[in-house]
């Protein structure tokens, strides 16, 4: 009888973890759900899809380039996703990365989580949004050096395909509290890699799968990438494309776990606790 109420109460808990969904076929014309992070002046809806090109900046040298543009989904913080989406390049440069990418379980650097309520709520601080996604997977098509010691320039050794990367926030600081001239750098390491010679102006169905530290990367439904890595547990998620490339993206879904009350872990603990008032 005890263990059948403890089966009952830890029911209820459960309850809390559902299964959320996501869509947006961007028929619709607005971005509604979606915040952009970066290059918001060169993204948007064109005929029903979402095209992500390529905002000009200047560079520490005052010379005009080619930057990123990232768009998040808004109010999703999970650990596991299936996530799909339909995208074709009707525009891409010979550079490292650059591509289409999806992130996930982007967060910020425990450093600065302070900041965190400020960057989302002060309209002013909107370019610091991308502190909140400097830790991620990050997942492209595009081409990568996966030899050691090649000059970045090289183009001639770059390989085309779908990679996995993890990007990384480095916090440099003085003292215990955060100061105005707080360093942050982002860095990026190749995880996984494989050879897929994309075709532009054509339409790829791209799905990711991440469950617990298991990730599987899917293009039209053939398996590219499958590996486990304990890097990042939860977070948020993002599409980008940028430097010099041009992006469609059509018919995004996805699929996660929603913690309404407690996060997996804590119910986990409860669990354990729960077993033992009864033993």
């Amino acid at each position: 009888m005890k263990l059948m109420m403890a089966m009952l109460i830890f029911t209820l808990f459960t309850l809390s973890v559902r299964a959320e969904i996501f869509r947006d076929n961007f028929n619709d014309g607005d971005l509604q759900g979606w915040t952009f992070i970066k290059g918001a002046e060169d993204g948007g809806i064109e005929n029903g899809e979402l095209v992500l090109g390529s905002p000009k900046v200047l560079d520490e040298t005052k010379v005009e380039v080619e930057a990123e543009v990232m768009i998040a989904v808004d109010g999703i913080i999970s650990s596991d996703y299936d996530v799909s989406v339909s995208l074709k390049i009707s525009k891409r440069v010979k550079r490292v990365g650059g591509g289409p990418a999806i992130g996930l379980r982007a967060h910020i650097h425990p450093l600065l989580e302070p900041w965190t309520v400020d960057l989302e709520e002060d309209e002013r601080n909107k370019d610091s949004l991308i502190y909140l996604y400097g830790r991620s997977y990050r997942f492209f098509l595009g081409n990568v050096h996966i030899e050691d010691n090649i000059h970045i320039q090289d183009i001639r050794n770059l390989k085309r395909g779908v990679a996995a990367i993890i990007q990384h926030m480095k916090v440099d600081m003085r003292g215990d509290e955060l100061e105005d001239g707080v360093g942050i750098f982002f860095g990026n390491e190749l995880h996984t890699f494989q050879l897929f010679d994309f075709e532009l102006h054509k339409w790829y169905r791209l799905k990711i799968l991440a469950k617990g530290n298991r990730f599987q990367y899917f293009i039209d439904d053939k398996k590219m990438l499958d590996f486990l890595d304990d890097t990042y547990a939860e977070g948020r998620i993002y599409l980008s494309s940028g430097w010099g490339n041009r992006v469609h993206f059509d018919d995004f879904e996805v699929q996660y776990e929603a913690l309404a009350v407690q996060s997996r872990k804590q119910l986990t603990t409860t669990w354990g606790e729960i077993k033992g008032d009864f033993h």
